[in-house]
Parts: structure tokens; sequence; C-alpha cells
């Protein structure tokens, strides 16, 4: 094979893998957009739940019993599913350092890390990819993490993950979950007593516990809008890449083809002086 033929073929490889990155560059362009339009319902499911339990006419400490003093503190950490998020999960796992006594990670790709880096994870499960999958992923880490609350082991649990900022690069927060803090709630009063059915102990109880959901949730989506700006940003950076060194290909073939040309029409000058 010419290296004409060489570099035609290895253009073509170039732009299958432009397409591919482009496609994966609009992929996450549109979860990210997903996830960004989904944040404001969510933040305002948990302000409606803060209020909520502001308004129930029973002390918040009654509803949210103080952990044992024997039980340990776990962190829930929102890592990505996939690659190609560059240092996203890198960063995440060195703002939980040193290590909880518990470690829950949403994400695979976040856990195969962890495990890497001896932070063998005491729970895992696949971050959710789409907006429509966080509930059922935030579903089965409540009810872990209300069994070892239950039994004891864990008494106190905070949330690591990306917030997510449009105009900016993602920074990492850590909110806690379990026990409830009043003092967050930054309401002093209760605005009006509602009409309720449920006994007061229970509805608050039915409302924290809703509430830690409603948290998560958000830590879940603004983890996944995160996600998805990181990826954005490295296959965007790999298309430019990809989109120069094609560009320095093609500038290749054409003078490889007018070197060619050139070499036949010298033969031809030659063949044609030799006849006569």
């Amino acid at each position: 094979m010419t290296r004409l033929a060489e570099t035609t073929a290895h253009i073509a490889s170039m732009n299958e893998l432009l397409d591919i990155v482009g496609a994966m560059r609009s992929l996450a362009g549109m979860r990210m957009q997903e996830a960004q339009r989904a944040l404001p319902g969510v933040r305002h499911y948990a302000t409606t739940l803060t209020n909520a339990i502001v308004d129930t006419p029973v002390p918040l400490h009654i509803a949210a019993s103080a952990p044992r003093a024997s039980a340990g503190q776990a962190i829930v950490l929102c890592t990505s599913e996939h690659g190609f998020v560059g240092g996203f999960n890198e960063r995440m796992l060195a703002a939980i350092e040193p290590r909880p006594d518990a470690l829950f990670v949403l994400g695979t790709r976040g856990a195969a890390l962890a495990g890497e880096r001896g932070m063998k994870p005491d729970w895992i499960h696949a971050m959710a990819t789409r907006v429509a999958a966080v509930a059922e992923a935030v579903d089965r880490l409540t009810t872990e993490l209300y069994r070892r609350i239950a039994d004891g082991t864990i008494g106190r649990v905070d949330v690591v993950f990306a917030n997510y900022r449009q105009a900016g690069a993602s920074s990492i927060e850590r909110r806690a979950l379990f026990p409830i803090d009043p003092s967050s709630f930054g309401v002093s009063k209760r605005r009006q007593t509602p009409l309720f059915n449920l006994v007061p102990e229970k509805l608050r109880e039915k409302l924290v516990a809703e509430y830690v959901v409603a948290l998560l949730t958000e830590a879940a989506v603004e983890s996944l809008a995160s996600e998805n700006a990181a990826r954005f940003a490295a296959m965007e950076s790999a298309h430019e890449n990809v989109a120069k060194k094609l560009d320095d290909l093609q500038r290749q073939a054409r003078l490889m083809r007018q070197s060619e040309i050139t070499a036949e029409l010298l033969e031809l000058v030659t063949g044609a002086e030799a006849l006569a």
C-alpha cells in the first residue's frame, strides 16, 4: 500500500472517530440540559418539605432522634457511571479524605477508582444516567441507609456531590443528611398551622424521611448535570483535537497526491523524450 493510500485510510478512520466524538458530545449536552431543567423543580420540592416540617406543630428533635454515641459516620458519594469525564471522579474522591466509617457510592466508575485507591466502598449502586432513573437509585440508597441507621451501624450521614454551575466549573458540596439540623432550615417560627389528619409525630417523621429523599434526589441530579458537563467539555476538547489532526492528514494527502501527479507527468515526459 502506498503512503497516499495509507493516509487516505487514516483519514476515513479519523472521520469516523470525529462522528463518534460529536455524537458523544451531543448526548452529553442533551443529558446536561435535561438535568438542568429538572433542578428548579427538585429544589422547590425540598423547600416545600422544609416549610412543611417547620409548620408541623411538634418539636423537630422528636422526629429526628439523636444518633447513638457508638454509631459511625457515613458519606454518600455521587460519582460518574461512565467514563470520559476528565478528573471528575478524582476530585470527588479527594473531597472525602480521610475515609469515613462507611462509604456509599453512586456510580460504578467512581467506586472502581475508590477501590484502586484502597477506599473500598461499603455499598455501590449504578449512578442514574438520566433524570428519569434518579428516583430508582435514590430509593435503593435510602432503603440501605435507613436499614443501617435502624440497626445502629451508622448515626450520621453526609452527601458529597458536584454542585452544577451553568456559567462556570462545578464546585464540590458536602451536605448533612442525618440527623436533621434545624438551623439549616433558616426558618425560626411557624407561619401558619396547617390542617392535617395524621398524628403530628407520625406526620413529621414521614416529612423528615421525604425531606432526606428530596436532598438525595437534588444531589443526584446536580451530580448528573455536573458529570455530563465534564463529559461535554472532554468531548469538545477531543473533537477539536481530532478535527485538527484530520486537517493535517488532509493537507498531507493533498501534497502526496500532487507529488504522485508530478511523478506521473515526469514519467510521461521522460517516456516521450525517449521515443523521440
